[in-house]
Formats: structure tokens, C-alpha cells, sequence
């Protein structure tokens, strides 16, 4: 989980506002205990009813002023390893270079902010 001064509100709500556009269903703060028995809590979990192969994507929010280095996602990527390999995404305001092709790489999903568009009505 992050600390409150690293979850900032306006970047959550976008998103919850993009996955609820997209029509998943959105759970909110849930803690899944691993194969570890570690506990491991995401900040938003989306399911489709559609024929997609992914049906559920864990979700961290991480709002930070600098870029989202490759250790943050390798970190993440141990963390759905032990969740049985479940679908996750990481949210926020930039990834550096290095981290943009390791989530190529091991088909980690990352969404900069400015990738969250919403219609507007």
C-alpha cells in the first residue's frame, strides 16, 4: 500500500473514472495473500465479462514527480509471480526508458497518466 502523500486522489479518480468509461467492473483496495503467505495489497481491480483473455487486472496507482524506475516493476512483476502469475498494471505519471522495455519485455501493462483519456460527453 502507499503512503497517503504518494496516492494522490485526482490521479486515482481518473482512473477509476477510465476503467468505469471502458465498462469493468471496479473493486477498490484489495489485499490478496500470495503462495508466500505475504500479503499484498492493489490499489484497484478491474474485471471484463467480455471474451477477452484477460479477465481481472490488479492495479497500483504509484504518483510520484519523478519516473517509475524498472526496480519498481520488477518488484511488482515478484508480486504477481507469487499471486500465481494474475494480470497487473501499473499507473502513473511517467516510466523511465529502461522501464518502458522491461514492461515490454515481461508483458507488464503501464499506463502514464496522459494515457488515461476520457470521453468527453
Amino acid at each position: 500500500m502507499l503512503p497517503d502523500n504518494e496516492k494522490n486522489q485526482e490521479l486515482y479518480q481518473k482512473a477509476v473514472k477510465f476503467f468505469h468509461n471502458m465498462a469493468f467492473k471496479i473493486e477498490k483496495e484489495i489485499t490478496f495473500v500470495g503462495t508466500s503467505g505475504k500479503k499484498h495489497h492493489f490499489d484497484l481491480v478491474v474485471k471484463t465479462d467480455s471474451d477477452l483473455e484477460i479477465r481481472e487486472i490488479l492495479v497500483k496507482i504509484v504518483d510520484w514527480k519523478r519516473a517509475v524506475g524498472v526496480d519498481r516493476l520488477i518488484r511488482f512483476e515478484r508480486v504477481l509471480n507469487d499471486l500465481s502469475d494474475k494480470k497487473g498494471m501499473i499507473i502513473a505519471n511517467c516510466f523511465s526508458d529502461s522501464a518502458v522495455k522491461f514492461a515490454k519485455r515481461c508483458s507488464l501493462i503501464i499506463y502514464e497518466r496522459e494515457h488515461l483519456q476520457i470521453p468527453k460527453d
